[in-house]
């Protein structure tokens, strides 16, 4: 019996790291995204890493405001925090910025890490900055576009004005649609009464509605165009698996959980001392998740052929 123990007390200290210390963990939240969270926290527990036990996170949200995380990137400074997790590219960019470059930095929900100017490249960060980003290749849209509303002529396209990686989605977005043939319109609102009458504006105008990986959609945004969808039948292309949660007809999604255990791994192996944040990859989720709502593709006549594979509905 006492072999036995010594036996799994060895195979245990060769699946998991020696944690020497505690650890203080800052999360920079942006604006709330729990799933996200909770998959990180989840990676990294499962790697020995456990909060109350021997990890203590900060959690702070700056409610998507820059002035709230600038001074948040200013508690971080002076915490002495092992590691910082931090969301979305403008909270990032803000984080990087303020942090001293000895600071890991695992970020999430950055659409454009390379092109924001976070990292070199996904293969090599350059810096103390590592992570995940809910980019979705594009060609998925257009896929599931012309396999299940093949008639479209319109697509009313919506985004953050000034919101830079939603930008370039929404830009790379309309060049494929148009040399498919249709028509695209580009909306860019500021808040989410504009996201309301810019939609009601459109209605008898565009076939489809298209939300971006945008921090306005995300927080209440799409949640205004589904309102508008709902009244006048116009389905709903959609970046994020909430707002199909809620009401978004469908699109190849990111997953924020996956993506944050995807990212709890890697702040893990910078924890343990296994690797530098420079050494890691940052990654995408490959492949989506092909996400439906069956009640509105229902409701808008909507066919979901046998040949659509990987599909996952919510009711």
């Amino acid at each position: 019996m006492n072999r036995l123990i010594l036996l799994c007390s060895l195979l245990l200290s060769v699946v998991q790291p020696v944690l020497a210390k505690d650890y203080k963990i800052g999360l920079s939240v942006w604006s709330d995204y729990p799933d996200s969270v909770s998959g990180f926290k989840q990676a990294l527990a499962e790697h020995g890493f456990k909060e109350g036990i021997n990890v203590e996170y900060l959690l702070r949200n700056a409610h998507a405001n820059a002035d709230k995380q600038t001074k948040i990137a200013e508690e971080f400074k002076n915490a002495k925090l092992d590691l910082v997790y931090s969301l979305t590219t403008p909270g990032t960019i803000i984080i990087k910025r303020a942090l001293d470059s000895a600071i890991p930095i695992v970020f999430s929900i950055v659409t454009y890490p390379a092109d924001a100017g976070l990292i070199e490249s996904f293969d090599y960060s350059g810096n103390n900055l590592v992570g995940t980003s809910n980019f979705v290749p594009l060609r998925h849209y257009i896929q599931l576009l012309s396999t299940l509303v093949p008639k479209t002529k319109t697509v009313a396209i919506f985004h953050r004005k000034g919101e830079p990686n939603s930008k370039m989605q929404t830009i790379n977005l309309a060049r494929l649609l148009r040399r498919q043939g249709i028509e695209v319109l580009i909306r860019q609102p500021q808040n989410i009464q504009q996201v309301t009458q810019m939609a009601q504006a459109l209605v008898g105008k565009a076939n489809v509605f298209v939300t971006t990986t945008d921090t306005l959609m995300q927080s209440g945004g799409e949640k205004a165009l589904i309102d508008v969808s709902k009244q006048y039948n116009i389905p709903i292309l959609s970046s994020n698996k909430q707002g199909i949660v809620q009401g978004a007809t469908f699109g190849p999604v990111a997953d924020f959980f996956i993506l944050g255990k995807m990212s709890g791994n890697m702040a893990a192996q910078i924890l343990s001392g296994q690797s530098a944040p420079s050494k890691l990859q940052s990654k995408y989720q490959n492949p989506p998740t092909i996400l439906i709502n069956a009640k509105r593709a229902k409701a808008l006549n909507i066919t979901i052929p046998d040949t659509l594979k990987g599909v996952v509905y919510v009711e």
